[in-house]
């Protein structure tokens, strides 16, 4: 079977697309009348033009016949741009930033820092934003590389994730984007090198520089091999603006070379980019807000709620209106949570909050007694208009008020006295990994994060719940440990077929309370659920379980409780026991 395409699958779609177009554009033409024109380059010209205005902008390219690159210079110097010096300019991403330097004079060494034979006076004190790397000695994959310049890489909050083939951060709908994306000549089915940049990030920082981004371009285009020498005829000069101008030398029907400056300059006045950055850091970005069915405690009323700021008042700021206080809780189908609980990668579910990995935190949710999620105003304001739309959906009346722990701790300020069965469990399991017992290890920290108790009465959530649990707890168990211990007791067991919970058991059978032979109920009962409902495809067994639940407890969320509160009974004996 053939391989895939590593450049098709690690680079974000429009850098794709940039590649396969300079390619297009670098491609020699066979009609002789075509590749007169061709030679003018006025397709390249066009794309840096077009380019310049996207959102993915090219700050560095190596193809057949196209040279891009690209530095940060501060706006002082370019009021006005000076043509001629950089029109004489001799960059390329492998300039060093640094040098050790001695002599003039001196007998010692020091540090010279900036860009060296650069050709121009105006890129002296220019930024660059890519380090093109040779690691001179290697043979094998990796020597040549681009580096990030780290100041930007650190403003702009990304990570370079190979996978990806670029520098990433989480968007606000907590997905992996890129923002700069790489291809060198090494990347397989890549026949050019480029970086490119996502444009609202760099037009940031240029703004909170005070900068702009200076282009530089050289585009030789010609049939190498009946290539021999250039005419000494001058090149032209064409000003298109204070932002775009080039020298070009063309020999008719056989080659020419355009060799420019392109100056690019934040596009949003710097109030706008400002304010953008600033809105993030508040969540100020969210500008659009959902209106809620909520309880409008404070005028004893169930009413219509905007998330908007302006729709509700608070301790600070009630007196002389009537406006429902931003603690009004709305309530929701617990369905709501399925979203979140589906895709553990993304989501992370508690007790009391949700949130998406490092971009939003719903944070004082709940689950009253009628079984319904309840969340505050003031809280659902601060998600994406997106994830509002989503609670929206599940917003119903209240049917109950909202939990007893919610008014303990969110209203009265103290802590509660009682503790959820599942939350009993976690305790227990987190004392262990604290205290580095030697009967159970935690396998994988996202375990305690996964497990939560089933809201609906969906019974592949009901399932997925013990699955989760029964990873964490019984997993956990060193096996070795227990049978070391039951070999100190001379308590006999089958090393075939005797697996963790049934090793307990015969612990705790002989050193434990004496009489007849108890089982782990709780462990074996989760264990059993795992087994028959979620390994398996499902069936008369599988049916009788998810139907004994039921009519026992009446809910799947009693039926977990009833199990947790069994389980963590079993593990404080346990740990008793092998203590």
């Amino acid at each position: 079977m053939a391989k895939p395409d590593r450049r098709n699958l690690l680079s974000n779609y429009e850098h794709k697309k940039l590649i396969e177009t300079i390619t297009k554009l670098d491609h020699v033409p066979a009609d002789s009348k075509v590749y007169s024109e061709w030679i003018r380059a006025e397709a390249h010209l066009a794309f840096l033009r077009e380019n310049a205005r996207a959102d993915e902008l090219v700050v560095y390219a190596s193809g057949e016949y196209t040279f891009v690159h690209s530095v940060v210079v501060p706006n002082e110097r370019l009021s006005p741009p000076d043509r001629d010096d950089l029109l004489d300019w001799s960059l390329n991403p492998y300039t060093s930033s640094a040098s050790y330097v001695t002599g003039g004079g001196r007998n010692d060494v020091w540090v010279d820092r900036g860009l060296s034979g650069s050709g121009s006076k105006l890129f002296e004190d220019a930024v660059q934003l890519i380090f093109g790397r040779t690691f001179e000695g290697w043979t094998g994959p990796g020597r040549n590389y681009y580096e990030l310049n780290q100041e930007y890489a650190h403003l702009a909050g990304i990570h370079w994730r190979p996978e990806k083939r670029a520098y990433c951060r989480f968007d606000r709908h907590g997905d992996l984007g890129p923002v700069v994306s790489i291809t060198t000549r090494e990347d397989k089915g890549s026949d050019m090198a480029l970086v490119s940049f996502k444009w609202e990030p760099l037009e940031e920082y240029l703004a909170a520089s005070n900068a702009s981004l200076v282009r530089v371009f050289d585009f030789t285009l010609l049939r190498r091999s009946g290539f021999s020498s250039w005419s000494d005829e001058a090149p032209q000069e064409f000003d298109e603006s204070d932002h775009f101008f080039f020298r070009q030398k063309i020999m008719p029907g056989y080659a020419a070379y355009t060799r420019g400056v392109q100056i690019i300059c934040p596009r949003r006045s710097k109030k706008a980019v400002f304010t953008g950055i600033t809105d993030g850091w508040f969540g100020g970005k969210n500008k659009d807000y959902a209106e809620f069915t909520a309880h409008d405690w404070r005028n004893d009323r169930i009413a219509k709620i905007s998330t908007d700021p302006i729709a509700t008042a608070n301790y600070f700021n009630a007196e002389g209106n009537s406006l429902p206080f931003e603690l009004s809780p709305a309530f929701f189908r617990p369905e709501v949570l399925s979203k979140y609980k589906a895709d553990r990668e993304k989501y992370t579910v508690s007790e009391r909050d949700v949130s998406c990995r490092a971009t939003w935190h719903l944070e004082g949710i709940d689950v009253n007694e009628a079984g319904q999620v309840h969340a505050y105003i003031c809280y659902l304001r601060r998600l994406p208009y997106a994830e509002q739309l989503h609670w929206l959906s599940f917003n119903e009346v209240p049917k109950a008020s909202i939990s007893k722990r919610a008014v303990i701790n969110d209203f009265k300020g103290e802590f509660v006295t009682f503790i959820d069965p599942l939350q009993k469990v976690l305790a227990i399991i987190r004392h262990w990994h604290d205290a580095k017992v030697a009967w159970w290890t935690l396998r994988n920290d996202r375990l305690l994060e996964r497990v939560n108790t089933p809201l609906t009465e969906n019974r592949d959530e009901w399932a997925e719940a013990f699955m989760d649990l029964t990873k964490l707890v019984v997993e956990g168990f060193e096996t070795k440990f227990i049978r070391t211990k039951l070999d100190t007791a001379h308590v006999s067991y089958d090393k075939e077929k005797d697996q963790t919970i049934a090793l307990l058991e015969k612990l705790w059978n002989k050193t434990g309370i004496s009489g007849e032979a108890r089982q782990l109920a709780g462990l074996r009962a989760a264990q059993r659920i795992r087994s028959k409902v979620k390994g398996h495809t499902g069936g008369s067994d599988a049916d009788q379980l998810a139907q004994d639940a039921l009519m026992e407890h009446g809910t799947f969320t009693d039926h977990f409780r009833h199990v947790c509160t069994q389980v963590a009974d079993e593990l404080e004996a346990i740990g008793k026991l092998l203590l």
